[in-house]
């Protein structure tokens, strides 16, 4: 049962000793368990988790508000509408489609991330944007920073869905 050198317990005296107490050996780590199957009611979480997502977007803070998250849905609302009214109101830049580089595509992804905002925001703009200033290159920049936070409070809202995240 000991070793005789170092007198701990040898490998195979404990063999000995689980199969004496028949105790069965641990399933091997690496066996893969066989899948679960799929079933409609995933596919109905999925489709209700994306109509959320796309609700979101188009109106801000609107897709948690359908998840009954009334703090976070005013949250959003609020934040990116005010990020928006102050970008406009500083007469930030806000990018068109098609734009000849890949800084102005990205921009106008940003832009767009705001959902029916962007609209908004265009027809608040009647002179246009006016970035020869500070003022106008900081609105540019919230105006983007307003799209971006409501694409990830889009995507926190598919996720909370989907059951993910709370």
């Amino acid at each position: 049962m000991f070793d005789d050198t170092t007198g701990n317990k040898t490998a195979a005296d404990a063999v000995s000793v689980a199969s004496a107490e028949n105790i069965e050996p641990a399933a091997p780590v690496h066996e893969v368990q066989p899948a679960k199957a799929h079933s409609a009611r995933t596919g109905a979480y999925d489709l209700r988790a994306i109509a959320i997502a796309i609700a979101g977007w188009i109106l801000p803070g609107f897709g948690h508000a359908l998840l009954r998250m009334w703090g976070r849905a005013v949250t959003v609302f609020l934040a990116v509408g005010f990020l928006v009214y102050l970008g406009a109101g500083m007469r930030g830049n806000l990018f068109a489609p098609g734009g000849e580089d890949a800084f102005a595509r990205l921009g106008y992804a940003a832009d767009l991330g705001t959902g029916s905002f962007y609209f908004i925001a265009r027809n608040l703009e009647p002179s246009g944007a006016d970035v020869s200033h500070a003022d106008g290159d900081y609105g540019t920049r919230f105006l983007a920073t307003a799209g971006v936070l409501n694409l990830l409070a889009a995507l926190h809202a598919y996720e909370a869905a989907r059951r993910r995240k709370a």
